[in-house]
């Protein structure tokens, strides 16, 4: 638990964790199979790696000191088949951002203790562009690896990141279409290698807290309110300290959240099983007493002189003014 809890300088960057997320999800999620024998069939995985091109002091530290510090062949070691993805784009998606800067719960914990504080975030919805490129060695290679990405990762799949207080949703989207690379002229010193390139863009969403503070001064805030009162009770806050300095402080206004089913009627005694022990909703008492009844009968309040005489309405219709010819009084004269 101790070496789970430390913390370097690539923990608490969001995008990182979006990348690593997607590395986790198509990791063993791509694979073929090739017939060894007629008895032996054997299962290829495809891993997936984020490019690093361009970082010649990443290069160097851990594929030129690290592998002489360990004895190990001095060099980069490319499996084939693999698969690359490369980040070329980061855009905001203001078209679905609702909801800015709702309340949310989090815990954080130091030093064994579990604390929860609560601030207004606004999650981010992001777009996230990739450029795919999965390395093959023969041309049945490339089309396997091809028919394994349209089975597996086609069209659209759900993941879920781990930002370490919280999980935000996340998902990845293939297109319909695959560009194929393949040798048709080479040399003796070229490197065989066919490949299938294609996009993916990827959505998710990023947490922005309020005052726009980092997941870093979050974490820093936390500890120093604890390590100040290390007693304090409730639920921690974002507000100004006793000379301005803002910070987090336990113990104010929120002092516990409680969550209960009261409101719900058809909640069924046994969790997961409800289908058993089922209880009439209607027999559940919620609130009340309410009152029942209803209104049978309505006072007639009598009509006043005034309307009578305005609308005429004890005047005998004559025949001749009326135009009818006759008047039926239903009683046969």
């Amino acid at each position: 638990m101790s070496a789970y809890n430390q913390e370097f300088n690539k923990d608490n960057t969001i995008l990182r964790y979006i990348i690593v997320a997607l590395l986790a999800e198509l990791k063993d999620k791509v694979y073929y199979y090739n017939q060894i024998d007629e008895d032996t069939l054997k299962k290829i995985p495809v891993p997936f790696f984020y490019s690093i091109t361009g970082d010649g002091r990443f290069l160097m530290d851990n594929f030129l000191y690290d592998a002489e510090a360990k004895g190990k062949a001095i060099g980069d070691y490319e499996t084939v088949p693999r698969g690359i993805i490369q980040l070329t784009g980061i855009s905001i998606d203001s078209g679905n951002q609702t909801n800015k800067f709702a309340r949310g719960e989090f815990v954080q914990e130091w030093e064994g203790i579990l604390k929860t504080f609560s601030l207004e975030t606004n999650f981010l919805p992001l777009n996230m562009s990739f450029d795919c490129t999965v390395v093959c060695s023969s041309n049945l290679e490339m089309l396997k690896v091809t028919e394994s990405l349209m089975s597996k990762i086609y069209k659209n799949t759900l993941f879920q990141v781990d930002l370490g207080m919280m999980r935000v949703q996340a998902s990845f989207s293939v297109p319909e279409d695959y560009t194929q690379n393949r040798l048709f002229e080479f040399q003796l010193n070229d490197k065989k290698e066919w490949s299938v390139t294609f996009p993916i863009e990827v959505s998710s969403f990023m947490p922005v807290f309020e005052s726009g503070i980092l997941i870093p001064e979050v974490s820093l805030m936390t500890r120093e309110a604890i390590k100040s009162n290390p007693t304090a009770q409730g639920v921690g806050m974002l507000r100004s300290g006793p000379n301005n300095e803002l910070g987090i402080y336990f113990g104010g206004l929120f002092q516990k959240f409680e969550i209960t089913q009261e409101s719900l009627l058809k909640v069924q005694p046994t969790g997961t099983f409800s289908n058993k022990g089922y209880i009439n909703p209607d027999s559940i008492q919620t609130g009340g007493p309410y009152l029942e009844s209803s209104i049978t009968s309505a006072p007639i309040v009598p009509e006043s002189l005034d309307s009578l005489k305005y609308r005429n309405a004890n005047a005998i219709p004559k025949v001749d003014e009326s135009g009818l010819g006759s008047v039926d009084d239903g009683f046969g004269k």
